[in-house]
């Protein structure tokens, strides 16, 4: 999948980008989505993750048959107070570089089974604040 591929509307203006592309691993602030395409419009993609405190716009290029464009895109928005369907997970990150939270949403069934039905990114946690 290319850049100009993705339909990045609920995207975050501004935030960290994750990107795997065929070359590299990227991932540093940006200030605009057009800063990141102007870097990146001839790189293939295998993952994007923009994200800030609030939400989180992820693409990730498949070959499954369920998905004929070649992608699946998302964007997870869930609010991150809930705490019985919200599990934190602390990563910290090389270097001093901080850290960054997981935010696993958690989903019951009618049988009180609880399973992870969606998760997003986030600068920080609770070892920086």
């Amino acid at each position: 999948m290319y850049w100009n591929e993705l339909n990045l509307e609920g995207a975050p203006e501004r935030g960290q980008m994750l990107l795997y592309t065929r070359r590299s691993v990227l991932f540093r602030t940006y200030e605009d989505k057009a800063e990141i395409a102007d870097n990146l419009a001839d790189q293939e993609l295998l993952e994007v993750h923009l994200f800030d405190r609030k939400k989180e716009y992820r693409a990730i290029a498949t070959r499954s048959p369920r998905f004929p464009q070649g992608m699946i895109e998302t964007v997870a928005d869930f609010p991150e107070n809930e705490e019985s369907a919200v599990y934190r997970e602390l990563v910290l990150l090389e270097k001093g570089k901080g850290v960054i939270t997981v935010l696993n949403h958690i989903a019951y069934d009618k049988n009180g089974m609880a399973s992870v039905d969606n998760y997003r990114l986030t600068m920080g946690g609770a070892c920086d604040e």
